[in-house]
């Protein structure tokens, strides 16, 4: 350990944290030994921000771990954080990866040493401390023993495991020990009758980790019945260094079971749902799994009541807004966001109030004052009432502040040429406080005649903005306007293909770019290539060959297989099958590492196989 009065030991000008040079470094230090807490929470948030910054590890990190040690047992305030500091100088990783700079794994492993060599003088905590987070944080620096610590730390976590009052020290004395000991699954496999739910239901996911599927069902069992205690700390967020956050790790056992998902989310939520563990199980769930709609929204709707936290409760009522419309009774969903819809924090009412109006209850009028756009748009969507309508296409003020904004996109999509006509003053005012590519190719599909649509159309098409005005351009030509400008628009525009496909035969002009992007670009670029020749020509042809070889669940294969069924072209034998198994798999949709498709997106890319499958021979 080293005392402030050593900081001139270290050349700090030498080392470097995420926002420059190490040298305001000591005066941080000096800071974690002040009387007043604040001054020591401002101090210990500089350290994390700058020599930890985002989860590096910064020379000047490293170099700050024998300080900290020296802090951790001497000073006043947040020993517990300084701790943390020296754990997490380690970083996440245990090998190197090439995936971080080399010069950074390389602090990471002084970071490591530094606290390996600190971890004797840090030991004594774990028997001596009355404050259980200090001593649950000397269980985490821990983790980094090595080399003569190594026998000190299995003794002093063995103490600790067996000894200490606090049952989540104990618990995470054991998760230590499990990468520590020379068998650890048998000291897991012992833990399994202790008397504490926290340290079964640690026992429990360290044997399932390493067990591999299935899981055995008597270890599943235990993660269920004890996995809800507080104890057993589940925070999102909350890394533990070495180890792996806790909510991750569950997560990774979990995704490829889930029934198993489930009866954890149910039995965590029924014993209190500490921090939102048992919802975010409910919502990885419906993330992941198509077939669990109705089982999801009521584990959500159950969750719902325990939530404290501002944040897991927006995500809870997200969630439900997600999932309303396709449950089969929306009666207990509507029950439980009713009382959060008038709120006073938008980030909770707004997602309520989505979830009323999806499940198109009418309440949303009466019993909200001022019903957010969003939703007065996703009631309108559900009903023929043409007040409401008119009402849902008014701009609103963003809940960010400034300029105004439309949220009518659910109603846009309920939308008919028919029964748009009557909305056409709303719908122009929209267009002209608050213009946007989709409410322009509604329009521009609409087939209403009207001069000031028109010109409209006409004065962003030739806007600036890049977008918008091919957009705009190829609306007022599909409404008969003079095709000219759209075309000297969208000429050597490979990126606005999907607008030339809007023009159809009059698009015509553009063929020699659209063939050239037949075979060239991206994935998705070829297949709008592919939706513009057809709708240009009439002929699928050319198109079809490409759509087929784009056929997969991506957001490029569900364009194609939309194409398809709008092309009625029969399947081969081998894509059929493909197509098959998209509706007979329970498993959403991936969109890159770990994230998935929306509900919407998921449920549209399944009725467009089912009717495309279903106009085959």
């Amino acid at each position: 350990m080293r005392s402030p009065e050593e900081l001139h030991l270290t050349d700090w000008a030498s080392l470097e944290h995420s926002y420059g040079s190490g040298t305001d470094v000591p005066g941080w230090i000096r800071a974690l030994y002040a009387e007043d807490r604040e001054a020591v929470d401002r101090a210990l948030g500089e350290l994390f921000n700058r020599a930890l910054h985002q989860g590096t590890v910064s020379s000047a990190g490293a170099a700050a771990v024998p300080y900290l040690a020296h802090a951790a047992v001497h000073a006043v305030h947040r020993r517990e954080g300084m701790l943390a500091f020296i754990a997490t100088t380690g970083g996440a990783e245990e090998e190197y990866e090439g995936e971080e700079e080399e010069t950074e794994f390389e602090h990471k492993v002084t970071g490591r040493t530094l606290a390996a060599d600190e971890l004797p003088g840090l030991l004594h905590l774990l028997r001596d401390d009355p404050d259980p987070e200090v001593r649950r944080q000397v269980v985490r620096v821990a983790r980094r023993a090595a080399g003569e610590s190594l026998p000190l730390a299995l003794a002093a976590l063995t103490a600790c495991h067996r000894e200490d009052p606090a049952p989540a020290v104990r618990a995470e004395a054991l998760t230590v020990l499990s990468f520590l000991d020379a068998d650890p699954r048998g000291r897991l496999r012992a833990a399994l009758g202790d008397p504490e739910p926290a340290v079964r239901a640690t026992a429990a996911l360290g044997l399932l980790e390493g067990n591999g599927a299935p899981n055995p069902a008597e270890l599943l069992a235990i993660l269920v019945a004890d996995g809800g205690d507080p104890a057993f700390r589940v925070v999102s967020g909350e890394w533990f260094p070495g180890v792996g956050n806790t909510d991750d790790r569950l997560r990774r056992l979990l995704d490829e079971d889930p029934e198993a998902t489930r009866a954890v989310a149910a039995a965590w939520i029924a014993a209190g749902d500490h921090d939102g563990r048992g919802a975010r199980r409910a919502l990885r769930l419906a993330e992941r799994w198509y077939g669990y709609q109705d089982e999801t929204v009521a584990l959500l709707a159950a969750a719902l009541p325990h939530q404290r936290e501002w944040y897991w409760r927006m995500k809870v009522l997200q969630g439900l807004a997600d999932l309303v419309a396709g449950c089969s009774d929306p009666g207990p969903v509507v029950e439980a966001v009713l009382p959060h819809t008038t709120d006073p924090d938008w980030r909770i009412h707004r997602p309520a109030q989505l979830a009323l109006g999806r499940a198109g209850d009418t309440r949303l009028l009466t019993a909200v004052p001022e019903p957010a756009a969003a939703a007065l748009a996703a009631l309108a969507a559900r009903t023929d009432d043409l007040d409401l309508r008119r009402r849902a296409l008014v701009p609103s003020p963003s809940p960010y502040g400034g300029v105004l904004r439309g949220e009518a996109d659910e109603l846009l999509d309920a939308l008919t040429p028919e029964s748009a006509a009557p909305l056409l003053p709303e719908l122009t005012t929209l267009l002209r406080t608050c213009p946007n590519g989709k409410l322009v190719r509604f329009l521009g599909g609409s087939g209403l005649t009207d001069r000031e649509l028109h010109d409209l159309l006409g004065e962003l098409a030739t806007g600036g903005d890049r977008c918008l005005a091919p957009a705009a351009a190829v609306a007022a030509a599909r409404l008969g306007a003079d095709p000219g400008p759209a075309l000297r628009l969208l000429a050597e525009r490979p990126d606005c293909l999907a607008e030339a496909a809007l023009l159809g035969p009059l698009g015509a002009p553009l063929l020699p770019l659209v063939e050239r992007c037949l075979t060239e670009g991206h994935t998705r670029q070829r297949v709008e290539a592919a939706e513009a020749h057809w709708r240009i020509t009439g002929d699928p042809t050319r198109a079809v060959p490409i759509l087929l070889a784009a056929l997969n669940r991506t957001a490029p294969g569900a364009h194609a297989l939309a194409v398809l069924r709008r092309i009625g072209h029969p399947l081969p034998r081998e894509h059929r099958a493909l197509v098959e198994g998209w509706l007979m798999t329970d498993r959403r949709t991936p969109v890159g590492k770990d994230h998935y498709w929306s509900v919407r997106e998921e449920h549209q890319l399944r009725e467009d196989a089912r009717l495309l499958l279903d106009r085959q021979p």
